[in-house]
């Protein structure tokens, strides 16, 4: 059972919503990202506690544990958690909420929502957590950063660590160009032009034709496009006149990087017919199996579509997935 008042809190948050022909995939790109290169956005965003962190050790991530504490509110571009265990450099386990807010309503209680993930957590799992905070919203300037209850003698008090996206990319962050900062400044973009098709399509194709010039080897530019693709929808217009200019752009400097664009959105189709078979097959997916799905790669999504009609409950979904990612490990 949980703590009173976690998952209630989970469900009754007023978000801003987004437009709708411009659905981008807030969550599905942060938790692609910082799966593969958790270690760069760590040192980035708490370079504290990068530096308390062994990476000789490769990181566990605890996706069942995180399951059972916050459970899913089946909505989506609101927020993002990811549950981590890691070796410190002083030989201690140590377990690492990473909380991701992209919401852009105003919420007085955030803090007191960041105590309850904490406390659930050690509650369900006997861990003590470490929770890290980043604020990718729109608003300039918020930051709450601490949980304080008191009562005569009595006190509690939760501090965590925050990194503001926007107010850092206006500061520190200007001219930097690494690749958890070109994240931050899609996901800035992407709010600001919520419901501007074209001003949507004019940042996405600076960010993106910017790639070049930035000194990334081709596998780089791969990469970091494919995260940007996910966070900037565009009108499917606006995408085929994207995919044109990025192939001129190309042939011109003989630099046959991305004009692959259309490869990402057949991989994106191909995981939603899955996910589609899937929901027939094993009944209603939470929002992270969905998330597990999309982050297949190509032959392990082949290999889920031939093994799903096999499948007769999510116990199976999720036990090939378990053994996918063992696999993978």
């Amino acid at each position: 059972m949980l703590p009173a008042g976690l998952s209630q809190t989970v469900m009754t948050d007023e978000v801003t919503p987004l437009d709708q022909d411009q659905d981008s995939d807030f969550d599905g790109a942060w938790k692609e990202a910082l799966r593969r290169f958790l270690r760069q956005f760590v040192a980035k965003y708490f370079p504290l506690v990068d530096a308390a962190i062994d990476w000789t050790c490769e990181p566990q991530w605890c996706d069942k544990e995180l399951s059972q504490v916050i459970g899913q509110s089946g909505k989506r571009n609101r927020r993002v958690d990811v549950l981590v265990k890691v070796r410190l450099v002083t030989g201690q386990e140590q377990w690492i909420l990473l909380h991701l807010e992209i919401q852009s309503a105003f919420e007085a209680g955030f803090a007191s929502r960041i105590s309850l993930y904490n406390a659930g957590i050690y509650w369900i799992c006997q861990r003590r957590v470490l929770t890290l905070v980043v604020l990718a919203d729109s608003r300039r300037g918020w930051a709450p950063d601490e949980d304080v209850f008191q009562v005569g003698p009595f006190e509690s008090r939760l501090k965590f660590p925050v990194c503001k996206l926007i107010d850092r990319l206006e500061t520190d962050w200007r001219d930097d160009h690494s690749l958890p900062v070109l994240v931050a400044r899609a996901q800035i973009e992407a709010l600001r032009t919520a419901g501007d098709p074209e001003g949507r399509y004019r940042a996405k194709r600076k960010l993106v034709l910017g790639l070049y010039d930035l000194g990334y080897n081709e596998e780089q530019v791969r990469d970091i496009f494919g995260l940007l693709d996910w966070m900037m929808h565009l009108r499917v217009d606006l995408e085929k006149r994207l995919t044109r200019e990025i192939a001129e752009f190309e042939e011109a400097r003989k630099m046959p990087y991305i004009t692959s664009v259309e490869r990402f959105a057949e991989a994106r189709g191909r995981a939603s017919i899955v996910l589609s078979l899937l929901a027939e097959v094993c009944g209603t997916l939470s929002q992270d199996d969905e998330d597990r799905v999309h982050g297949l790669s190509p032959p392990a999504l082949e290999e889920l579509a031939k093994a799903l009609l096999r499948f007769q409950s999510l116990d199976e979904l999720h036990a090939w997935l378990d053994r996918h990612a063992a696999s993978d490990a």
